[in-house]
């Protein structure tokens, strides 16, 4: 490849790649710069390898649970040693077959190995070399946050990263946070028999969602046995007779929480830090994460940013799509492209799982919409009962009078999956009346959304019907 690249792309995971694809299917030039792993934080240290976890967590789980329903299922000791060699195959495999295969098989993309900085408005160097590119785009990602306690630097603590190549698991854990990250990695160490005590600065998990959901959920997770701390203020840690021992404040009481290990879960801080973005002219937040316009421009003329590094939402499909919309916006200015993540689900893979996208009423009557919501406890979905996990619920808000559905969140068994029937409505405008209308498998978790958007069509006093066919033939409902 040339020393000066169509496009210049500062990382490789799944934002930097999705950005690739579609510049060098303009048969544009593609240069990658990457000092780590191919696949980024996702597949190497985050989504995949986490994943892999939670979901043997809920297979070990699942044993121990079925004797509650006559099945002789016994659940021996974890073998941890096993559990990560088998995590790190998948991680490996994916990298290969995903990654590497494409990066291999894709004309005009390469990758140049090394820490890229910014020397100049539109200069890199790696190494040595010094790349000059019209277009370049910043998709660094992101890292464990790490927040400033007295005593911390004297510690072994663990992040979502280092938490994913433990040869034991711990006995104990002291988790701060109560957020997504938290939670998730939370509830699947005390699957595999550890002790987890959650400390969340705030006064409730997840506040992103309704607090029936959490609620419910929170519940569950102490019947798992977590204990939880709500509004932590923590004020020092320190190493005593092989444990670590932190000192908390909540309301008036002062506590010391002692365990094996302290795991710091309090969010992602974006990978900016040492890419010589002064030298760019790219301007970041107070919080580190870069400054971006809708059509993901940055402050520096001819340099976009996407995924991690610029924030909110913080996960790898939405940062794909920000980078392949930084890229549209390379390519063809004449049409500006941009992104509305209020159509970008989301999903927290515990058991069960959380999953949202859209509006709430409060978000919908913000934007000036009359908004009409209501929640159906998973109580009343037959598929609950078969499964036996009758714990959660979903929840819905449309627009009064038209019925256009604003938004879902739901906490039942795969709502990760049937969240995107929820976004499809959304996305192209369908009503809670299109929703109710439509033939569901029975049973199935998914019914219930066809349940709760029943009950809102008759909150607002709409008719739910057969559907009439283009060809004038009835649809059963």
């Amino acid at each position: 490849m040339t020393p000066q690249p169509d496009i210049l792309i500062l990382g490789s995971g799944t934002t930097a790649f999705a950005g690739a694809r579609l510049a060098a299917a303009r048969e544009a030039r593609v240069l990658m710069i990457e000092q780590s792993h191919l696949g980024g934080t996702c597949v190497n240290w985050g989504c995949v390898p986490s994943k892999t976890l939670i979901d043997k967590a809920e297979m070990y789980h699942a044993a121990r649970r079925g004797e509650a329903w006559g099945l002789n299922l016994t659940a021996g000791h974890p073998d941890c040693k096993t559990l990560m060699e088998l995590k790190q195959q998948a991680v490996e495999t994916l990298r290969e077959s995903h990654y590497q295969s494409e990066l291999e098989n894709t004309p005009n993309l390469e990758i140049l190995r090394g820490h890229g900085k910014f020397v100049g408005s539109h200069q890199v160097q790696v190494g040595k070399k010094i790349i000059t590119c019209d277009k370049i785009l910043i998709a660094t990602g992101g890292l464990p946050r790490v927040v400033p306690i007295p005593g911390l630097e004297q510690i072994d603590y663990l992040t979502s990263y280092s938490a994913l190549h433990l040869p034991e698991f711990p006995e104990s854990l002291l988790m701060l946070g109560g957020g997504v990250i938290a939670l998730e990695m939370g509830q699947m160490f005390a699957r595999f028999g550890t002790k987890v005590t959650v400390l969340e600065r705030g006064p409730v998990l997840l506040s992103e969602f309704d607090p029936r959901l959490t609620g419910k959920f929170q519940q569950i997770l102490e019947e798992e046995g977590i204990h939880f701390l709500f509004n932590v203020e923590t004020r020092k840690v320190e190493k005593r007779k092989g444990q670590v021992c932190l000192e908390v404040q909540v309301g008036a009481e002062t506590l010391e929480l002692c365990a094996e290990r302290l795991m710091l879960a309090v969010g992602t801080a974006p990978a900016s830090q040492g890419i010589g973005l002064e030298k760019a002219g790219v301007k970041t937040h107070s919080t580190g994460f870069i400054q971006v316009d809708r059509q993901l421009r940055t402050t520096a003329p001819g340099i976009w940013a996407a995924g991690d590094v610029t924030g909110q939402p913080l996960i790898a499909p939405a940062g794909a799509r920000e980078a392949m919309t930084a890229v549209e916006n390379m390519f063809a200015p004449a049409v500006p492209a941009t992104i509305d993540h209020r159509l970008t689900p989301m999903a927290v893979f515990v058991d069960p799982e959380f999953a949202t996208v859209g509006m709430n009423r409060l978000t919908a009557e913000a934007n000036g919409k009359q908004a009409v919501e209501n929640y159906l406890d998973l109580e009343r979905v037959p598929k609950a009962h078969v499964m036996g996990q009758r714990q959660g619920g979903v929840l819905l808000c449309a627009e009064k009078g038209s019925g256009k559905v604003l938004g879902v969140q739901m906490l039942a068994p795969r709502a990760a999956d049937i969240i995107h029937e929820a976004t499809l409505a959304i996305r192209f405008g369908l009503s809670v009346v299109d929703l109710a209308s439509t033939v569901h498998v029975y049973p199935s978790i998914s019914d219930g959304l066809r349940m709760v958007a029943q009950d809102n069509a008759r909150l607002q006093g709409l008719m739910v019907g057969p559907v009439i066919e283009k060809d004038g033939h009835l649809s059963a409902c």
